[in-house]
């Protein structure tokens, strides 16, 4: 999940049209991006977008979160308006159910968790469930690791899930540093 900070408040300041242009280049960048990176894009949400990868691609749903702080920061428009544009990201892992729709939607914990964590990222962070960071290190937040576990205030749905103990983790380095990371957007 990447979810666009401050949207609302930009949205109230630029004229509609503006508005507008801005949001639709920043959602056809992302979606270009998460493509090139491999993801089952689902349709967006607004000022927030959500994709999917099978679990065994966990480094190219970060790479690509990684990758997109670095792109919405550049977006050409923003700047030309003198806007400086930040995301949040949170990504999540576990099992999905196929909804049926016309193209069938993913369903399930890992999207409402993703959704939860992007939306008590600070702007430019991505967090990251403990399974999503066990998927990528053998002992995330220690030694050389590229995760920092992370605090997180009460996730509404998950307090179970925290009351247990779950561990979340902030990536530390941008898409372009991970280790092995051989895809990207284009």
């Amino acid at each position: 999940m990447l979810d666009l900070v401050g949207s609302t408040a930009l949205a109230q300041q630029l004229p509609l049209p503006i508005w507008g242009e801005l949001l639709g280049q920043w959602s056809l960048d992302i979606l270009q991006l998460l493509r090139g990176w491999g993801g089952w894009i689902l349709p967006l949400q607004g000022d927030a977008a959500l994709a999917c990868w099978p679990a065994w691609q966990a480094e190219a749903a970060v790479g690509a979160a990684q990758q997109a702080h670095g792109m919405t920061a550049g977006l050409p428009l923003a700047q030309t308006l003198g806007q400086s544009l930040t995301l949040r990201a949170g990504l999540a892992a576990g099992e999905l159910t196929l909804l049926p729709y016309q193209e069938p939607r993913p369903c399930g914990l890992p999207l409402h968790l993703a959704h939860r964590l992007s939306s008590v990222a600070d702007p430019g962070e991505t967090l990251l469930c403990a399974e999503v960071a066990r998927t990528l290190e053998a002992q995330p937040g220690s030694g050389r690791s590229i995760l920092q576990r992370r605090t997180v205030p009460p996730l509404q749905g998950f307090e179970t899930l925290q009351s247990s103990g779950a561990a979340f983790y902030r990536v530390l380095l941008p898409a372009e540093q991970l280790a092995g990371a051989e895809m990207k957007a284009g």
